[in-house]
């Protein structure tokens, strides 16, 4: 006789449901932290490649001010968006 291995126990784990894509300005959103729904702030932080344009426009003679003028574009930026209440990283917007 061939012994049964005795019953398993299945168990389904839910993933989170995908999110709009983030984007330049506040999202409404529910937090995968603290599970609240929230507007998110926003940070922006200028990209590598324009402090790159920044040295490049310097050693070519912009050094009053308008090397700074990559740091200032939008698509130069990426956006940090987190939880106003829990202080939670939630996602990145980049151009």
């Amino acid at each position: 006789m061939i012994p049964s291995a005795p019953p398993q126990n299945i168990q389904w784990v839910q993933s989170p449901a995908l999110a709009a894509p983030l984007g330049p300005s506040s999202a409404q959103i529910i937090c995968t932290s603290c599970g609240r729904t929230i507007f998110t702030s926003t940070s922006r932080k200028a990209k590598s490649s324009a402090w790159w344009a920044c040295i490049l426009m310097c050693i070519c003679g912009c050094s009053f001010g308008c090397c700074l003028i990559p740091c200032c574009l939008d698509s130069c930026n990426v956006v940090n968006h987190r939880c106003p209440n829990c202080n939670s990283y939630l996602g990145q917007y980049r151009p």
